[in-house]
């Protein structure tokens, strides 16, 4: 996989935008009539504004993401690397070469430059403790951490029908594909296809599902909004630290893991440069807390490449 980084026009977004980018983050093109009322839209609306940041480009693209753990049965772990290197679009291309299971890549621009990851990755891994070695060994980096973020052990790979694996090919094919869609790409009624995207299709609440649809989000074309992480210098526990803030939109990264063994990362939606510099002050204000830099989320990539393969 190449991954590629142009310039394009910047946007301005309105709240329900971003609503419409977290609940596709969660859903893809299928969220529940009760999640879509919780984020203030009907199923049109939902849908014309995915179409519309496709259109803008803020979404670059809707992807499949298979979750190998019960597609493929057998023990996992889900990994995460955070990465400080000069070139990072060469050192994510180098890791997705070798690594056979990297889902995303997200590109970051950080104050200080250096101090927070620019790069980070999220894999599948079999063989976890291989796979971190050959990433410390890959040349180019001035800072990196290989860190476990879950273990899954599925004795049993999930047993598919064939029309269940025709309606996976699809949506790794087809990922922008909503439901009526499916119904006559495949020449199924609506109550099938409701029936095996419930049994197939990875959530929070059904963690056994094998797959998820993400859109591929530019958020360096936007202009009135950031996704920011905030890095801490601070003698608090994470818990402490996440009953102060939480009542600010804080959320604490990684469940407190700090980053070079110092800093504990928080992070939060912002609307505009004012507020940025309000939540600053905020923090840095509590009195036991420095922050010593920002780190804003540029873009976020889905590696596919490796997917459709799974399905042959």
């Amino acid at each position: 996989m190449h991954i590629d980084k142009g310039r394009a026009r910047a946007m301005i977004l309105e709240r329900l935008d971003v609503a419409a980018i977290r609940l596709c983050e969660k859903r893809g093109m299928f969220p529940t009539e009760a999640e879509l009322a919780a984020a203030g839209f009907d199923s049109d609306d939902y849908q014309q504004r995915v179409h519309r940041l496709l259109a803008q480009g803020v979404i670059q693209s809707l992807s499949a993401v298979l979750v190998v753990p019960p597609l493929l049965g057998g023990d996992w772990v889900w990994a995460g690397v955070l990465l400080n290197v000069a070139r990072p679009l060469g050192v994510a291309n180098a890791l997705v070469k070798k690594l056979p299971f990297v889902t995303e890549i997200i590109l970051n621009a950080g104050l200080p430059e250096k101090l927070g990851p620019n790069l980070a990755l999220l894999f599948y891994s079999r063989d976890f403790e291989t796979e971190a070695q050959f990433i410390r060994s890959v040349s180019g980096m001035e800072h990196q951490e290989v860190y476990l973020v879950a273990e899954y052990s599925f004795p049993i790979a999930m047993s598919l029908s064939n029309d269940e694996r025709a309606l996976l090919k699809y949506l790794v094919e087809n990922p922008a594909s909503d439901i009526p869609a499916i119904e006559q790409a495949l020449g199924r009624n609506r109550v099938w296809v409701q029936a095996k995207l419930d049994r197939l299709f990875w959530t929070e609440t059904h963690r056994s599902g094998v797959i998820r649809i993400q859109p591929q989000v530019d958020w360096g074309r936007v202009d009135n909004f950031g996704h920011f992480h905030f890095l801490l210098e601070t003698g608090y526990k994470p818990g402490q630290l996440a009953k102060m803030i939480v009542d600010e939109g804080f959320e604490i990264v990684l469940a407190g893991r700090t980053y070079r063994e110092r800093y504990v990362q928080v992070e939060a939606d912002i609307w505009g440069v004012a507020e940025l510099m309000k939540r600053i002050f905020y923090l840095n204000h509590i009195a036991g807390i420095n922050v010593a830099g920002i780190v804003w989320n540029e873009r976020m990539t889905v590696n596919s490449s490796w997917m459709a393969k799974l399905l042959k």
